[in-house]
């Protein structure tokens, strides 16, 4: 496998597993500050051992623009996995706390 292969696999895999992490545990404890908390911390995880492999992979002078670069794309992955999981973790709060209770019990 080539090195661009691995580095837009772990940029996959960091968007999918952040997602399921912070979703599932936003299902089990309808609270937004622990289930952010989760799925950054995995976020930081898989962000953070791509950041050191690919700065090892390329470690020379002649490799500096490479390196620059691929760690760039790494911080805005970061950045945007980190908003799309806070945005929708604040629409399923706002989802969940919000319940029907009508006037009437006809009403339903």
């Amino acid at each position: 496998m080539t090195y661009d292969t691995i580095y837009w696999m772990v940029l996959g895999a960091s968007f999918v597993l952040t997602g399921i992490v912070g979703v599932l545990v936003m299902l089990k404890t309808e609270k937004l500050l622990l289930s952010f908390i989760a799925g950054s911390l995995i976020n930081i995880l898989i962000i953070g051992a791509a950041w050191w492999w690919w700065s090892t992979m390329f470690a020379g002078n002649e490799q500096q623009f490479s390196r620059q670069f691929g760690l760039f794309g790494f911080g805005v992955c970061f950045v945007n996995n980190e908003v799309l999981l806070f945005f929708a973790q604040l629409i399923m709060k706002r989802k969940v706390a919000f319940t029907y209770k009508p006037d009437n019990p006809d009403d339903l």
